[in-house]
């Protein structure tokens, strides 16, 4: 079976990626069991006062802060906003079990993560800072994300495709989808080695399970 490579373009010893890869799965609805996991994370949220704690807050934004992004305002990082979406509405916002498990799997390591369609996002990936000029659409309504000086993750030697504040929505996983890539964005300073590998671990699990697939990789890089 195929694997997506992955490759790190940028020099930054602070970041940890972590690789996950599942395929053969089915886009649906997310299981009972997941929706009562999701429960259970949104309360421990709740109970915090809907805040992340500060040491993992400062890490991912000092991560993101290395080419010169400012992660702030609506750039602020995915796991941020998640929680943000949480105090909002109230509840986790079920979408699709790929996207459920990678928005739970964030919430839980409390690390920013992309999530690929495969088939749209190619078997090369790039990890690397944007370039001035760069950028991409991440929503239906057309909104767009300036990436320059942002760590992302593109398509081989060409347009980035996504990143630790949001993905572009050429690549989103839909109905349909049958392979999926999703890569973690770790402060060093927030997951060691062995959290990092345990973290990748339970984001290829619970994908796996959620979705019927079989797991390609898992890695860390």
């Amino acid at each position: 079976m195929p694997m997506t490579t992955v490759h790190r373009r940028i020099d930054l010893p602070e970041l940890r990626l972590g690789i996950v890869e599942v395929a053969r799965g089915i886009v649906r609805s997310s299981s009972a069991d997941f929706q009562s996991r999701a429960a259970l994370v949104v309360q421990r949220i709740v109970a915090s006062g809907y805040e992340l704690p500060e040491h993992a807050r400062v890490a991912v934004r000092k991560l993101l802060k290395h080419g010169g992004f400012s992660p702030t305002g609506r750039n602020r990082p995915a796991q941020e906003l998640l929680v943000r979406d949480l105090q909002e509405r109230g509840g986790f916002h079920l979408i699709n079990n790929v996207v459920d498990v990678n928005n739970l799997v964030s919430l839980e390591t409390l690390v920013p993560i992309s999530v690929f369609d495969v088939d749209k996002s190619g078997e090369e990936i790039e990890v690397r800072l944007g370039e001035p000029g760069e950028s991409y659409v991440f929503n239906a309504s057309g909104h767009v994300l300036d990436v320059k000086r942002l760590l992302v993750c593109a398509r081989a030697g060409g347009e980035p495709i996504g990143s630790p504040i949001k993905d572009s929505a050429a690549t989103k996983v839909f109905e349909g989808a049958s392979r999926y890539l999703g890569v973690m964005y770790a402060p060093a300073a927030l997951l060691d080695g062995a959290g990092l590998r345990d973290a990748v671990h339970l984001f290829a699990s619970l994908l796996a399970s959620e979705t019927g697939g079989v797991v390609v990789q898992e890695a860390t890089a």
